[in-house]
């Protein structure tokens, strides 16, 4: 469900911060990845301890492109929130390229808090965890 005056003003802007999430891993680059987070942000990695800060964040992206992450798809599933706030809701699609190995897909789901900021909406808070494979139904 999205809500229209909301999808108007902040959708196609966090859209356009998704997109350049993807990009970083596509091409290997971790600043592009974190680019889009405030300078305060909090990631919540599942199970592993909190990282706090951008270039905190950076070097955590860092870490999980060098483990073979060569992709990430991001899917907006709801929008909402209001004033400075909006809350994602959203599905996405990591893929994992082991050595040797031919490429795995594996399927998450997450929560993003965006936060309107001088350089525009940027990701404040971000959780997420694995999510069983589509069934079909």
């Amino acid at each position: 469900m999205q809500k229209a005056g909301l999808i108007d003003e902040s959708r196609k802007p966090i859209a356009e911060v998704n997109k350049r999430f993807s990009e970083g891993f596509t091409k290997g680059d971790a600043s592009i990845t974190a680019a889009g987070f405030a300078d305060d942000a909090v990631i919540f990695p599942p199970d592993a301890e909190m990282v706090r800060g951008k270039q905190a964040i950076e070097a955590y992206w860092r870490t999980v492109m060098e483990s073979g992450v060569t992709e990430a798809t991001l899917t907006t599933v709801e929008i909402s929130g209001s004033g400075d706030y909006r809350h994602e809701m959203g599905t996405g699609v990591l893929t994992v390229h082991s050595q040797g190995g031919a490429p795995v897909e594996q399927q998450i789901k997450y929560v993003v808090v965006w936060k309107r900021t001088a350089e525009g909406w940027r990701n404040a808070w971000d959780i997420w965890n694995s999510s069983p494979a589509a069934s079909g139904k």
